[in-house]
């Protein structure tokens, strides 16, 4: 019994109707007929009754039909699963360091083709976070889990032709009335900087906001103020009219990978595959 024999009698059942199925397959009439008659006689059953021209599917035809066509769709289904595998799709919901991601999901669906990562920022549609989450440290620990993938000094990106520009440290208090370039209110990495500067005894003087790094990184190259940056991400761009200064207490940024569900063999490879990608950029300097 042969799949194409299996194939000819499924159309020929439904249409009820040699010269269709065979107009179907592009063959003379003569070759279903003939690929039929061996069916039957390999099962020792006759599937359809015939009138003349007329054919109709008999009992017999109608329960092999159901077989039939049960086997034939796992078959096809198998054929186009390894033709056309389905990808296997994690979800990231970005919540702080999306200027990583273009690099990170490129590298990691370059290893693995058969997998796609979806991320997105903003609020998440109907309580659906994804897989994951990129969160800024603090997290809180009785939601979440989190895995640690980099720890990134917050420094001073100032003009290069600032007074700031030539010190090799800045006390942070010293920048109490200076003027800043940040993010909007809601932005984690605002909050943190805020903080920062909170501890150090001022609240720091925001005069612009901008939306994007690029925007940020203009608007102190053009002069317009300073800004706290995480170095390991202000850099991965070259800007030659920024100098980045250290501070004294040498304050830091933690970006997590975290996780509210279990993690299938899957999203564990995904997890596994940004520690090692993050530890390779940061290199030992960051640690």
């Amino acid at each position: 019994m042969e799949l194409l024999q299996l194939r000819y009698f499924r159309t020929a059942a439904q249409l009820e109707n040699f010269s269709k199925t065979a107009e179907q397959y592009m063959i003379p009439q003569s070759a279903v007929s003939t690929t039929i008659r061996k069916l039957e006689k390999e099962l020792g059953c006759e599937l359809f009754d015939r009138y003349g021209k007329k054919v109709t599917l008999n009992e017999q035809g109608k329960l092999f039909l159901k077989k039939v066509d049960i086997a034939l769709t796992h078959i096809d289904a198998a054929v186009d699963e390894l033709k056309y595998p389905v990808l296997k799709t994690i979800g990231i919901h970005v919540q702080s360091g999306i200027h990583f991601m273009s690099d990170l999901v490129s590298a990691f669906e370059k290893a693995y083709p058969d997998r796609k990562v979806v991320y997105y920022q903003g609020e998440p549609v109907l309580d659906h976070e994804g897989d994951f989450t990129f969160f800024q440290l603090p997290i809180d620990e009785t939601i979440y889990s989190y895995r640690i993938l980099m720890e990134d000094e917050i420094v001073l990106a100032a003009p290069r032709n600032s007074k700031w520009a030539q010190l090799k440290e800045i006390d942070l208090a010293a920048l109490q009335h200076e003027k800043f370039i940040s993010y909007d209110s809601r932005n984690q990495l605002r909050m943190l900087t805020e903080l920062i500067c909170e501890e150090h005894g001022f609240r720091p003087n925001i005069i612009f906001e901008a939306n994007t790094v690029s925007a940020l990184r203009s608007m102190v190259e053009a002069n317009m103020g300073l800004s706290l940056v995480p170095r390991i991400s202000w850099m991965l761009e070259v800007s030659k009219h920024v100098q980045l200064i250290p501070f004294t207490t040498r304050p830091k940024r933690h970006l997590v990978l975290a996780w509210k569900l279990p993690l299938s063999p899957d999203k564990q490879l995904f997890l596994d595959f940004a520690s090692n990608w993050f530890a390779q950029m940061s290199g030992p300097s960051s640690k």
